[in-house]
């Protein structure tokens, strides 16, 4: 079932995107080079990788609500920067303060999950399933409407993020002082898992597959990213209006949801780490082709959607294998994994800015997808040999 922090989720996850629409968007409304976009980016996801690290893991022994509690509060006094957007430097500013902010929230919510619905009797592949919708389904409202919003109304994101945060900071805390640490609920039947003997084997047996499904999800976030954070200046260096950028952009978005609900109820690639590394480098491979074909509004639309499907595909096997853990060290875990897609998120940019810069064409991203596809499916051969071992006991 979803709850409140689904719905959190689902909010914070469109705050972001408008966030980030917007940045990008005005960072190419003030005719930013591609490798100064990639640089603001890269900065700003250094900052979440290393709030990723150093403070998500603490709510392993802290707990989740309070901390989360308070970085709500916190942030929402951050988010006031974006009303002082005169030049470059401010977007600076605002995006490393909110990507703080992120780098702890989205591992808190991860082991928070993970941690308390198995203490429900939740089924883990569930567990990951709801959260993955909830937040990509945010992804999909932010980024349909944050360069718009930015443009005619560019108060109202940050006003309007501010009442938001505001606002959740006192639910989080009125739901913690209710339930505690706990997320009480039905959950059915049919979602439980077996026994602990079964749920230990098969967490233990997850454990052994992180790493390769890890290095997928690493090379279609920087492919995917690389991308998404450049296409506010690509769309518009093709005559397309800023408006139209979000609509356009919202296909990769829109993919990710749509693959997640297929993923939810998908069990195949389950302890089947050859299908994973095959199916997670043949998407990409397919993302990279689409930037050689005959341009025309439908490509535009096309090549976020490949490229939101690799992602998706590569997330899924990874977040399962992450959180699905049999030690207490769920935030931990959900660190690693927001670490990887820190790191994803702020070099793709930068490296396919570089590109671009270099061969002066932003078809030279496919060239940038084709490699990662290649290195995603050799990363993972090597890393799944090392990993396997009980992977029968994972399926079905």
């Amino acid at each position: 079932m979803f709850g409140l922090f689904h719905l959190v989720v689902f909010l914070l996850s469109a705050l972001l995107w408008m966030l980030q629409g917007a940045w990008n968007t005005r960072a190419a409304a003030w005719d930013m080079s591609p490798l100064s976009i990639g640089l603001l980016n890269f900065v700003s996801y250094i900052l979440y990788v290393a709030s990723a690290l150093l403070v998500a893991p603490r709510s392993d022994k802290w707990g989740a609500k309070k901390p989360m509690a308070m970085g709500l509060a916190l942030f929402a006094a951050a988010l006031l920067t974006g009303l002082l957007w005169t030049s470059p430097a401010w977007l600076f500013v605002t995006a490393g303060l909110s990507t703080v902010f992120y780098g702890f929230f989205f591992p808190c919510a991860e082991g928070l999950f993970s941690r308390m619905e198995a203490m429900e009797g939740a089924d883990p592949a569930g567990t990951t399933s709801r959260f993955s919708l909830s937040y990509s389904a945010g992804n999909i409202f932010g980024m349909v409407s944050g360069p718009a919003l930015i443009i005619a109304h560019p108060g109202w994101i940050f006003a309007g993020g501010t009442a938001l945060c505001l606002a959740l900071s006192a639910s989080v805390a009125l739901h913690f002082r209710r339930h505690g640490e706990r997320l009480p609920g039905a959950y059915g039947k049919a979602s439980r898992s077996e026994d602990a003997a079964t749920a230990t084997r098969a967490a233990t047996t997850a454990r052994r597959l992180r790493g390769a499904a890890r290095a997928g999800l690493l090379a279609a976030t920087l492919a995917f990213f690389g991308m998404m954070f450049l296409y506010p200046k690509i769309m518009l260096s093709q005559g397309f209006s800023a408006g139209s950028v979000g609509l356009y952009a919202a296909w990769g978005n829109i993919a990710v949801f749509f693959v997640f609900l297929v993923m939810a109820r998908a069990r195949f690639w389950i302890g089947r780490p050859a299908i994973t590394s095959a199916v997670s480098s043949l998407a990409l491979a397919l993302f990279a082709a689409a930037f050689a074909m005959p341009l025309s509004p439908f490509v535009f639309a096309l090549i976020p959607a490949l490229g939101g499907t690799a992602y998706a595909v590569a997330y899924t096997f990874a977040i399962y294998y992450g959180l699905h853990t049999p030690d207490a060290d769920n935030a931990k875990q959900g660190a690693i994994h927001e670490t990887l897609i820190g790191l994803g998120i702020g070099t793709g940019p930068l490296a396919a800015g570089a590109l671009m810069g270099v061969c002066g064409s932003w078809r030279a991203l496919g060239i940038l997808c084709a490699l990662l596809a290649a290195a995603s499916w050799a990363a993972q051969a090597f890393l799944a040999r090392r990993g396997e071992g009980e992977i029968s006991q994972l399926s079905d």
